[in-house]
């Protein structure tokens, strides 16, 4: 029987948490050949290769690049033999019907051409803590995060997959961004469910590092260097405040308020020169064509 969907799982040194996820991911597998499951290991050492080998010798191991989580996912995409293809994290854990939940709306026709976003519930008994951290998407309305979706390979393909460029971080949230100005229709997916656990929080200079892709996107967007030099600042700056809207002062709030502090200071000393290293890098090609039809985001997404 042909492979009807391929479940891409990226990865980088994390054995356990590869583990997990694949304790509850290869039971649901059909035992047809209708599924794989390909993980894309980025990393240096062998300890994935041995889990895998030990423990889910039917999943197929892809070595990644190790440039980012986006050019990761796009090497687990071109080993991929499947019709659709479902993009999980390591970390991530499946509920039962997880997969069914997939191959049902794969199998309806009116989700063709579309992309099938799963909903991800943040869990743990950190998970309303500022201190910890974890994506979360239960309904329509923003854009889906990319630890649990499916789309299909073709529709994948004429996309260009995920931005190379973004090493660190919103290689997702441009992704989606130029499928819906693409016209590529997500249908929301609560049957095709995952628990994302809490994570801590990193270290500030580790949060500041992922504004450096946003240097990108706002460039891609138009903008110029004085207006990026003034303008992420400022978004970083209402960015921490919105995250402790409703929040009353305590003394978690009090260490929070510390490491985002960190954070907002590094990203000051950092701007000056991530603006001298993206001003005259290329310009993503999509993004150009949408400014010139006036597609742009407003203030360049900051």
């Amino acid at each position: 029987m042909p492979t009807a969907v391929t479940i891409i799982v990226p990865t980088c040194n994390r054995e356990e948490e590869l583990a997990a996820c694949l304790r509850l991911l290869v039971p649901q597998i059909p035992r047809d050949g209708s599924a794989e499951i390909v993980i894309c290991d980025d990393g240096v050492a062998m300890g994935t290769r041995d889990v895998l080998l030990r423990d889910y010798p039917s999943a197929i191991r892809v070595s990644g690049p190790r440039r980012g989580p986006g050019a990761n996912r796009n090497t687990g995409a071109k080993s991929a033999r499947g019709e659709w293809l479902v993009f999980l994290d390591d970390d991530v854990l499946p509920r039962p019907a997880f997969l069914a939940g997939y191959l049902a709306a794969i199998a309806d026709p009116r989700m063709a051409g579309g992309v099938l976003a799963g909903a991800t519930f943040r869990s743990g008994e950190n998970k309303g803590s500022l201190l910890w951290e974890s994506p979360h998407f239960d309904g329509p309305g923003v854009l889906p995060p990319s630890c649990n979706f499916a789309i299909p390979r073709t529709v994948f393909e004429a996309s260009g997959g995920f931005d190379e460029r973004f090493c660190h971080s919103f290689e997702d949230m441009e992704f989606f961004a130029r499928l819906k100005l693409s016209g590529v229709p997500v249908h929301f997916l609560e049957a095709a469910a995952v628990d994302h656990p809490v994570r801590p929080l990193p270290p500030s200079r580790v949060l500041a590092r992922r504004w450096e892709s946003r240097v990108i996107s706002a460039y891609d967007s138009g903008a110029g260097s004085l207006e990026l030099l003034w303008r992420l600042p400022r978004h970083v700056l209402l960015v921490i405040l919105s995250r402790f809207r409703g929040r009353s002062m305590s003394a978690e709030s009090i260490r929070a308020a510390a490491v985002f502090a960190g954070e907002f200071f590094v990203v000051l000393a950092c701007l000056p020169g991530w603006v001298m290293r993206f001003r005259d890098a290329p310009r993503s090609a999509f993004w150009a064509e949408q400014v010139k039809k006036g597609n742009r985001p407003s203030r360049f997404g900051l």
